[in-house]
């Protein structure tokens, strides 16, 4: 009588759990999507969207412009027109500004989704904001579907403080593609821990076309099944190849200028460089890339998101002491699926990194969020003092 009343309890805190997670999703959508934060880069996916059906670079100018115009309070617009030299040239000269239209373009399942919206109607600023805000949150809804079976009910409560901790509401409050990003992130985890492999692979696939760093991610995860995954072993392989293809696909169809064009813009003229076209033969040297390199190391040290990021994973590792699971052989801890995705985050951060010195938690919100999940799970297995279930 008392495990059945036990199991009933276990039922009601799941469903209350499941409740309170779709509440809080709504709440933090209808936050997020009216008290939007409206960045520059939300005029460059406008016109992104605007370039599928017109090219004419005079043509992407005026409509961006005279649209932000519309939307926009007096206040934000000369914000984000006047009061920077990168913003004057931009919102006056049209070839400076269709030439940056490839750094975003480049996002291309979401830039398309904004298309779409305003294909029925509404605005593209408007129609940019409520997909961001849209991502982001049903992202929560998607990592508890992936962990409600590994957390106990109880520790959902604490969940959206991880949304905030690690800067998740500002992403779903800019237009940015990394809202979707989260999103996906969530939806691999999910099929990874279900063992979908068929929609694990087809998401790894379209990954490049969410932002085409995810590369990253996809060979992180390929390279981890192919070594120790035999049964999916070509499978995987026929993914990394699919993913490089569309990768390739993606760069060429959208005009993108290369990672020394993004390294050069970003880290070297501090986003000062309005024609792409010009310093995109410049390439990268030695002294420019370590100097970005060792400028921002310090982040690692003193970034708050980042600082909570390396915390949960080392209370990670301290219950992976406490249960002892570190004395089993290698073998059996990388069959250990949130020990795998640990590590694929640790090493997508270091990598990214490493790729492009900045540790702007908006680039890893995915991960951020998943190391802090993956140690609530590691928190309830402690206490309940029950095995991680292990990947087939």
């Amino acid at each position: 009588m008392k495990n059945n009343h036990s199991v009933y309890n276990s039922l009601i805190a799941s469903k209350v759990a499941h409740i309170y997670i779709v509440i809080v999703s709504i709440c933090l959508f209808a936050y997020t999507f009216y008290t939007p934060i409206q960045n520059w880069d939300m005029l460059g996916y406008a016109a992104s969207a605007v370039s599928y059906e017109n090219t004419d670079t005079d043509y992407i100018h005026r409509t961006v412009y005279d649209q932000f115009k519309q939307y926009a309070s007096e206040e934000k617009y000369l914000e984000l027109t006047e009061n920077h030299t990168y913003r004057k040239v931009m919102s006056s000269d049209p070839e400076a500004f269709s030439q940056q239209i490839p750094f975003y373009k480049i996002r291309i399942l979401f830039t398309l989704l904004i298309l779409g919206l305003v294909k029925i109607g509404i605005n593209v600023f408007t129609a940019s904001h409520l997909i961001t805000a849209a991502f982001s949150c049903s992202g929560i809804l998607v990592f508890y579907y992936a962990f409600r079976r590994y957390i106990h009910p109880y520790f959902w409560s604490v969940v959206p403080i991880f949304f905030i901790l690690f800067g998740a509401h500002d992403v779903a409050r800019m237009v940015t593609a990394d809202s979707l990003a989260f999103l996906w992130v969530g939806l691999i985890c999910y099929s990874f821990l279900e063992q979908r492999w068929l929609a694990f692979f087809t998401l790894l696939i379209l990954s490049v076309l969410v932002r085409t760093d995810m590369i990253i991610l996809v060979t992180l995860f390929l390279f981890y099944l192919f070594v120790f995954k035999k049964n999916i072993r070509i499978a995987s392989l026929i993914t990394l190849l699919l993913s490089v293809g569309a990768f390739i696909f993606v760069n060429k169809y959208t005009g993108n200028y290369g990672w020394s064009t993004v390294f050069y813009y970003a880290l070297v003229s501090d986003m000062m460089a309005t024609h792409p076209e010009v310093y995109s033969t410049y390439g990268i040297n030695i002294t420019q890339y370590f100097t970005a390199l060792f400028s921002n190391l310090s982040l690692f040290f003193y970034d708050i998101p980042t600082l909570f990021f390396e915390a949960f994973v080392s209370l990670q590792l301290i219950i992976l002491l406490l249960t002892k699971k570190v004395n089993q052989t290698y073998k059996s801890l990388l069959n250990l699926p949130m020990f795998i995705l640990t590590l694929i985050s640790i090493a997508y951060v270091f990598s990214h990194y490493l790729l492009f010195p900045l540790l702007d938690s908006r680039f890893f919100v995915g991960q951020y969020f998943l190391t802090g999940l993956i140690l609530l799970t590691a928190i309830s297995q402690l206490i309940e003092k029950n095995k991680l279930v292990p990947t087939k």
